[in-house]
């Protein structure tokens, strides 16, 4: 069923229902990956509407969140809950191997040399690799949940003869791997450490705390040559406060002082909306 678009007098209502929803999700996010077009995506996915129309009133809802500091609160309870619960219990020490690094449950995924030849597939996998392709062209419709028990159902049921060829398969690919590793010339240390530094760097490059490389006008104005949206919003909602910018008649619109008139090229606006006009002052890093 194709989501629905609000009628115009529903709209208050599903707008609450909207921001209600989009709280939550932002509750449980990491900031660092999350981004507007995929909290919509959640959104149209959740309510089953479609939001297509209404991208600038969430991320003016996702920009309310942030500066009102529930972020923050959201952030601190994740952490409190992914620490030891246990009271009274000695917390033991994470186990690592000769080489420094954690090992067990819990630890984080190291980066893998791109070199080191693919494990050996068993006859399962051999037979997945040649019968999703053909179920996915024959139902293209089909979630992934709903394959994978098309493919478990046929492997069940599946004649001796037609699964001995995929065993065969399984054998062949197990004696190409033992070649590959014979051959293989591990990375070095330093190769690896330089992943590690590109995986870091990708890792806090995403989501609303992507960092951005401010124009000249917008550094002179924070003090700052790069910044992310997150950050950039919080530090705007404190020069409206601390310089008294709100509008006494209304306090969700923000008149301008000459330095903001300047930066923005507006009078007045409303203070959720300040994104817009600071868009263009935000550049990619390699630019």
């Amino acid at each position: 069923m194709a989501p629905k678009k609000a009628a115009k007098g529903d709209e208050g209502a599903m707008d609450s229902q909207v921001i209600k929803r989009l709280h939550q999700i932002l509750k449980n996010a990491d900031l660092e990956k999350t981004t507007v077009k995929n909290i919509q995506k959640q959104l149209e996915a959740d309510l089953s509407i479609t939001l297509s129309d209404r991208k600038q009133f969430i991320r003016d809802e996702v920009e309310k969140f942030l500066k009102s500091g529930a972020a923050k609160k959201a952030g601190a309870k994740r952490k409190a809950a992914d620490a030891p619960a246990k009271a009274g219990k000695k917390a033991k020490e994470d186990k690592k191997g000769k080489d420094g690094k954690k090992k067990g449950r819990g630890k984080g995924k190291d980066v893998v040399d791109p070199n080191k030849p693919k494990g050996p597939k068993g006859a399962y996998m051999c037979f997945v690799q040649v019968a999703r392709p053909k179920i996915n062209a024959a139902h293209p419709d089909l979630k992934f949940a709903e394959i994978a028990k098309m493919l478990g159902e046929q492997w069940k049921s599946m004649d001796a003869p037609t699964r001995a060829s995929y065993e065969k398969m399984a054998e062949q690919d197990k004696e190409r791997y033992q070649a590959e590793i014979a051959a293989y010339v591990p990375m070095d240390a330093a190769g690896l450490e330089e992943l590690r530094k590109e995986k870091a760097a990708k890792k806090s490059a995403g989501g609303l705390q992507k960092p951005y490389k401010c124009s000249a006008q917008l550094a002179s104005f924070i003090g700052e040559k790069q910044i992310s949206r997150a950050a950039l919003t919080s530090k705007m909602w404190a020069y409206f406060k601390s310089n008294e910018l709100m509008d006494p008649e209304n306090k969700r619109w923000v008149i301008a002082d000459d330095k903001l008139k300047a930066l923005l090229g507006v009078d007045r606006f409303q203070g959720f909306t300040v994104s817009k006009y600071l868009s263009p002052h935000l550049l990619p890093l390699d630019a």
